[in-house]
């Protein structure tokens, strides 16, 4: 038995860098195919502006960029990610096993969204003829079968994988030295990253027209962006703040959350979601097809928006144990979850 056998076995645990370089190849291979998207996405931008299809809606480049830098972030991402896995870094461990959860959590909502929307848009097009008797119901299964795999069990088999024990002990086994991941808690990490991103994210909506519902308004133009700019501070204090584990940043949180369901449900409960696209200069010809097959959007986003802040607070309540007063501050910094 080699001296490493023997650490191992002394441990208590199994290796598991096998299956880590597996997964780490995986996400390498699919970010490589966010990385293949971004070119079919700029010709498709190209050959839009270049034949005049009548029959076919327009592609605004506008409406298109945010998607080329999304898929962009995501390559990067799961390539840097792939790396860090199969070298069994500590922080690819923590920071994947934290977007799986979040990509788990969000996929089984937008799946459930989207079975309760789906059978209803799906008959009025077989009722407009658009459609041939049968495709409809294809297309439906095939969506909910994308989405099941892609939302679901892909994120899912990510969580089982880098949630177990064993692939916890392994990192930590083979990468000895504290990362800035091991400083936060793993629910605070998830709540600091969503805030985080939720901050940067919306520099995009400067493609939409600083678009954005507050309070029964919808405003855009220099309006939209004081707004958007000033919540972008907001975010990225409550994002910085959760890390380091403050009250201040908790209740910042909730605040933000409380508020953003009230303004996005009172402004849609009295003004229509097709006003909104429209003010975000969706293409005309968008907005035919968004009226043609809309089923009481309006009211769905009020529901939404309820049972978001509703599982939000839940969840903000969870992570209230973590969060410590300025006193209490930098010993609770140093604290990590088992």
């Amino acid at each position: 038995m080699t001296d490493y056998e023997e650490t191992l076995q002394s441990s208590g645990f199994k290796d598991r860098k096998t299956g880590l370089i597996v997964f780490g190849i995986l996400q390498i291979i699919f970010g490589g195919f966010c990385a293949l998207m971004v070119p079919f996405m700029i010709l498709g931008m190209i050959t839009s502006s270049v034949l005049d299809d009548s029959s076919a809606p327009p592609m605004s480049p506008t409406m298109m960029i945010p998607g080329v830098f999304f898929y962009v972030l995501l390559a990067a991402w799961f390539i840097w990610m792939g790396i860090g896995s199969i070298k069994a870094r500590r922080w690819a461990r923590a920071l994947l096993l934290v977007t799986s959860w979040l990509w788990l959590i969000c996929g089984i909502s937008g799946l459930i969204f989207m079975l309760l929307l789906m059978p209803d848009i799906y008959e009025k097009m077989e009722e407009s003829e658009q459609m041939p008797p049968g495709a409809a119901i294809f297309m439906r299964y095939a969506m909910t079968g994308f989405m099941t795999v892609f939302y679901v069990i892909i994120p899912a088999v990510l969580v089982l994988f880098y949630g177990n024990k064993n692939v916890k002990a392994t990192c930590e086994f083979r990468d000895t030295k504290v990362r800035w991941t091991d400083k936060c808690p793993l629910p605070v990490l998830a709540l600091s990253l969503m805030f985080g991103f939720s901050a940067v994210s919306m520099l995009s909506m400067g493609f939409y027209g600083w678009t954005i519902p507050f309070f029964g308004f919808i405003l855009s133009g220099m309006k939209g962006a004081a707004v958007i700019l000033a919540v972008m501070l907001l975010l990225g204090y409550v994002a910085w703040g959760a890390y380091r584990l403050s009250i201040k940043a908790w209740w910042g949180a909730v605040l933000l959350i409380i508020g953003w369901a009230l303004s996005t449900g009172i402004t849609f409960s009295r003004v229509s979601i097709l006003d909104f696209y429209e003010k975000m200069n969706f293409p005309e010809q968008q907005l035919d097809i968004i009226k043609q097959y809309s089923i009481s959007q309006d009211y769905t986003m009020v529901l939404f928006c309820g049972l978001s802040l509703v599982c939000f607070l839940g969840y903000l309540l969870y992570t209230r144990r973590y969060f410590v007063r300025p006193a209490e501050q930098e010993s609770a910094s140093q604290r990590t979850l088992p």
